[in-house]
Order: structure tokens, then C-alpha cells, then sequence
């Protein structure tokens, strides 16, 4: 429809809208206040952190993304970071579920005469959103005070002449019912109505175990192809904590606010690293409980953003068992659940953080990436089992090429590993990977979508020869040995079969950057890659090319919307400044593929039965 021209929706009826849906809004928030025995303080709070996220959502839309642009608004403006933070996660769960149910907008739409076109519902939901916030608002500016508020009780009670509720129950006709409960007594009323057929009983819809709930939307997200295997590997471990925490076996109608609490206090009970022994694995969450009774408190308790992401998941079944609001087979609790005080966290995990974010992780080094490059893989090897150990064989596949690809790209393992034959597009003029969704791998976001130019160095090493050699044995993957039947991903089952024994190789005590934390040792992993190729392009490449290599989001609303992906000449001389890395490699030509029989994972205990000298 052209500017001017009317959409049907005028600004008296979106008056309207604003005007019941604050009423209603701040109505069910009083009610809750009243019927919480939490502080005032605690209630300003949530309120705050609520009417921030509604009023976000009111003035971007109902599917604006968050970015750091709005979390350092909140900084400056003077909230903590935890706070801010919370705000974030708030918007996330609430766009995880339904932000503005079809039933609230169907009943506008018909009680005051808008027509649901596409527009007007999108004005329409902005607009609940806006007064939702400002419903927060008010309800805080209504929490009492202190006595004040019993004061002015006290002067409206003295001319207050309403019949006393206490005297009148009192007054009432004991039942006899009440007071012989084995024998029913006929009432007054059924006297009189003796002729009167009984009321028929209310049908009690069933309850829905939150576990039950559980399964049924990892099916539903399964099947829409939105969660992978990962994702609702995740979803059942949050599920399995919530209800171990509720007395196991809940029903979603018997959620309570104290089933939250119950849930953190379990999360900071358990080892930081639970479910990873024999005992706990046999045992369950109560054997990991009495593991804990015996560690250092230094290793107990899950991460503040474990926890959150816990609650994600939480929050989003909860979201699919209770659908839309006049669905007759929702399942909700009776009272809605509030996520943020558990989100935001107490004690040391929701202190400021003492390390910046780049500093979590350290990257690696390229004399590091040097010396894990210096391994007989390059050189030779005694045999395709004994990869490690000098000898004369030089054989291309994952092994060979997947160490030398991430320094390259700085890439996620997962992308790399899971590339299929079709996303290989060598006989270009610019030849390039065009990485996608695939029934084989899934991507950690949109963004993910992207076109890498084959690096020189792996062409220069010949790749493309090795890729030909492929697709004449019949291969449909680039590194058909990376899939497992017992992983789940390609980057656990490269990380457990190459990375982490490559690692040993190079580093039998660990790099200096390897320390203790959580209750595990921790050392430079393969995510350490993409730090190392950031920091060589950083003052050398834009932020937006970056951004296209490496599968980011913009840094701006500009460059996430409008911006097109870089061309791959431009990213193509964006990956050359990484060249120093691999340049030291010698080519070994011919290439020399996987014997066919080989070209599939084999487990590393079938591997050391078949060749006992490995």
C-alpha cells in the first residue's frame, strides 16, 4: 500500500488497543504482586527488566533482534551488566514463545473494527508491546512503600461502612455436610428445587507431565527440521535438571515460582562438570549430588550461563505445551512462571566479569600453529592408523587437510568437517566452498550461509585434485571418514579423533596458556583457531568482510540488513593475509586419497584391534 493512502486503522482505534491492553496488563501484574510474598525492591526489578524488554519490542517489532548496540545503550544509561543482560534473555524467550498471542489480536480486531491485514496486526502488536511496558512501569510506581501506604488504610478504614465480611460468614447456615462429612445432607436450595436435574460434572482435562511435554516439542522441532541433534540432546538435559529439582514427575499445571528457585539452587549444587562418571552416569543426578558432598566447593556448582541456557530451553517447551491462548489442549501452569531472577544469578557468577570476553579464551600463536604443523602427517607417517609415529606415507584426508583449513579460514570445525562434495565448487573462475544447511549438518545461525574461496594454499597443496579423486570414488562428503554413527556432529568426531590427539602430539604437558577451571583442565581448543585469524586481519580487513568470513552477524543494523555478502575476490584477498601460516608445508604430489574401503569413519578401538602396533 502507497504512503498516504489509509491502512483501516486509525489512531483513535490504536488508542483503544494501547488503553485495554496497559489495563489488563497491569491488572494481572498487581495481582501477582499482591499474591507474592517477594519484596518490593525484588518486584521493582522484574518490573524494570520487563518494561525494558516490552518497550524494546514495542518500538523495533515484535521480531527485532537484540544486539550489543541496545545492551551498551543499558550500560550507559547506568544498569549493571547482569541486569542488562537479563533484559536480553527476557526478549529472547519471549520471541521463543509468542510475544502477542493471534487470540489477543483477533479479539481487537473484531471489538474494535480493525481489519487483520498484515500491517495493522504488526501496528497492533507493537502496540500491546508498548503498553505492556508502560503497564510494568505503573504497577512498580503502585508497589507500597512502607506504613505509609497502612496509614492511609487506616483513615479510608474509619469511614468505610461495607457490612463486615467476617460477620457476615459468621451469619451463614453451617452445612451439615461440613460438619458429618459421610453423610451428604439435602440444602435449603435442593429442597425447594427438588424437580431440578443435578448439574452435569465439569470434565477435568487431563495434566501434561513436563517431561511428556518435553519429548513432544523435541518431536515438533525435530520434524521442522528447526532443533539438531545436539540442540535436543541439550533440551532433555534441561528438562531431566527441571524436573529432578520439582520432585521428578511434575505436571506443567503444578509449576509453582518456587520450582524455579528449586532449579538454581540444584544447578549450583551439582559439579560443574556432572553426569561424566560411571556412578553418575549408572546413578543419575542423585549419585552427581553425592559426588558433589565430596569436591571442593571451588568445583561445584553449574556457570551462571549454563544456567540460562537451561532456562531457554525450559521456557521454550513450556511456550510449545501452552500454544496459543484459546487453545483448548494448552497446558500452562496456573500461574505464569518468571525466568529473571534465576537468569540474572547471585554470588560470584553474577559479579562483573574480571576478564573481557577475548581474554576467556586464548588464541593461538603461529609458532604454536607452527609446531602442530611440524607433525609426520606432512612429512610421512608409518601407516593411515599411525598418523603420529615417522615414516613415509603422506595421505590426504581429514587428517591431512582439516589442521591446515582452520588457521586458514579460522572457521568452525563443524562447517569444515561436515562439508559435502555439492557445497564444492572448484571448477570456477574464483573456485569456493558455498557452505548451507544440509542433511548431513546443521549451522549455528543464518549467517552461517556463505561462499569461502578455496584458499591458495590448500589449491597450491592440490586440493582440487583431491576433491576430483572424490567424486570418482563415489563420495558424497569432502572428508566421508568425519561421520560417525556415534557422534552426533562433525566437530566432536573430528575434535576426538584428530584434534585433541594432535594436541597431545604437540603439546604433551599442555600449551602455558592450560590451567584449571570448573573443575577440569582446560587448554587452547579448536575455536582458538578463529582468534588467531581475526587478530591477523584486524586494521587490515573491514569489520563487514570479517564479519562474511567467519559466519558473524553485522555490527550494525546497516550491515545486517542492507549490506550484500562481500564479493569472493575481495574475501579471497582478505583469507591471503593468512598464508604465512600453511607456507612452510611442502606439496606431496600425487595425491593419495583413503583406500576406498577406508573412506568411512572407523572407531578408534576397531582401529587399535585391526592394527595392534599403532
Amino acid at each position: 500500500m502507497a504512503y498516504g493512502q489509509s491502512t483501516g486503522l486509525t489512531p483513535d482505534q490504536l488508542k483503544r488497543v494501547f488503553s485495554d491492553a496497559l489495563r489488563w496488563q497491569l491488572q494481572r501484574i498487581e495481582q501477582d504482586q499482591i499474591g507474592s510474598p517477594a519484596r518490593s525492591e525484588d518486584h521493582a526489578t522484574i518490573n524494570s527488566i520487563y518494561a525494558e524488554a516490552w518497550a524494546f519490542l514495542g518500538h523495533k517489532g515484535v521480531e527485532a533482534r537484540w544486539t550489543p548496540d541496545e545492551h551498551d545503550r543499558l550500560i550507559d544509561a547506568g544498569w549493571s551488566k547482569e541486569r542488562a543482560k537479563a533484559v536480553a534473555d527476557l526478549v529472547f524467550d519471549l520471541q521463543n514463545g509468542n510475544p502477542v498471542s493471534k487470540a489477543q489480536l483477533d479479539s481487537y480486531s473484531e471489538a474494535f473494527g480493525i481489519a487483520s491485514t498484515r500491517d495493522n496486526l504488526a501496528r497492533m502488536a507493537r502496540t500491546i508491546c508498548s503498553a505492556r511496558a508502560s503497564a510494568c512501569r505503573e504497577a512498580t510506581a503502585r508497589l507500597p512503600v512502607g506504613d505509609d501506604d497502612m496509614a492511609q488504610w487506616i483513615d479510608e478504614a474509619l469511614v468505610d461502612y461495607t457490612p463486615f465480611a467476617f460477620e457476615q460468614a459468621e451469619r451463614r447456615p453451617v452445612s451439615l455436610t461440613a460438619l458429618n462429612p459421610e453423610q451428604s445432607a439435602p440444602t435449603a436450595r435442593e429442597a425447594v428445587d427438588i424437580n431440578e436435574a443435578p448439574p452435569s460434572p465439569a470434565l477435568k482435562r487431563p495434566k501434561k507431565r513436563l517431561l511428556d511435554a518435553a519429548e513432544e516439542c523435541v518431536t515438533a522441532y525435530q520434524k521442522a527440521g528447526a532443533w539438531d541433534a545436539d540442540s535436543m540432546k541439550q533440551v532433555r538435559t534441561a528438562l531431566r535438571l527441571f524436573d529432578h529439582a520439582c520432585g521428578s514427575g511434575i505436571y506443567i499445571e503444578d509449576l509453582e515460582q518456587s520450582h524455579v528457585r528449586s532449579f538454581t539452587t540444584l544447578c549450583r549444587s551439582l559439579p560443574n562438570r556432572w553426569g561424566r562418571t560411571r556412578e553418575e552416569q549408572a546413578g543419575g543426578i542423585a549419585a552427581s549430588l553425592m559426588r558433589a558432598a565430596t569436591m571442593p566447593p571451588a568445583d561445584i556448582g553449574i556457570s551462571q550461563a549454563t544456567i540460562n541456557k537451561h532456562l531457554t530451553w525450559v521456557t521454550a517447551v513450556l511456550a510449545h505445551a501452552a500454544g496459543e491462548d484459546d487453545d483448548p489442549e494448552a497446558h500452562r501452569p496456573a500461574k505464569p512462571l518468571s525466568f529473571t531472577v534465576a537468569r540474572a544469578g547471585i554470588g560470584k557468577t553474577s559479579r562483573k566479569a574480571k576478564k573481557r570476553d577475548r581474554d576467556k579464551r586464548a588464541n593461538w600463536t603461529i609458532q604454536e600453529v607452527a609446531k602442530l604443523l611440524s607433525a609426520p602427517v606432512w612429512t610421512g607417517a608409518s601407516g593411515i592408523d599411525r598418523r603420529l609415529k615417522p615414516g613415509t606415507e603422506i595421505i590426504h584426508d581429514a587428517w591431512y587437510w582439516m589442521p591446515l583449513m582452520l588457521p586458514l579460514y579460522g572457521g568452525r570445525s563443524s562447517e569444515l568437517a561436515g562439508l559435502g562434495l555439492a557445497e564444492v565448487h572448484e571448477l570456477e573462475p574464483i573456485p569456493y566452498f558455498r557452505i548451507e544447511y544440509t542433511e548431513d549438518r546443521a549451522l549455528k545461525n543464518i549467517q552461517s550461509i556463505r561462499r569461502l574461496p578455496i584458499h591458495p594454499e590448500l589449491i597450491r597443496l592440490g586440493f582440487i585434485d583431491y576433491v576430483t579423486q572424490l567424486r570418482a570414488a563415489g563420495c558424497t562428503l569432502l572428508f566421508p571418514e568425519m561421520k560417525s554413527p556415534k557422534s552426533t556432529t562433525f566437530a566432536g568426531t573430528f575434535y576426538k579423533s584428530i584434534f585433541e590427539p594432535l594436541r597431545d602430539w604437540a603439546f604433551p604437558k599442555g600449551t602455558l596458556w592450560r590451567h584449571r577451571a570448573g573443575g577440569a583442565w582446560k587448554d587452547k581448543d579448536v575455536h582458538s583457531y578463529r582468534g588467531l585469524a581475526t587478530t591477523m586481519m584486524k586494521g587490515r580487513v573491514t569489520s563487514e568482510v570479517r564479519c562474511d568470513l567467519f559466519g558473524h552477524e553485522g555490527e550494525t543494523e546497516t550491515a545486517r540488513t542492507y549490506d550484500e555478502e562481500a564479493e569472493l575476490s575481495i574475501k579471497l584477498e582478505a583469507l591471503q593475509l593468512l598464508t604465512p601460516i600453511t607456507a612452510h608445508i611442502q606439496p606431496s604430489h600425487p595425491i593419495n586419497i583413503r583406500p576406498v574401503h577406508r573412506l568411512r569413519h572407523r572407531s578408534r578401538a576397531s582401529t587399535l584391534r585391526l592394527s595392534p602396533t599403532a
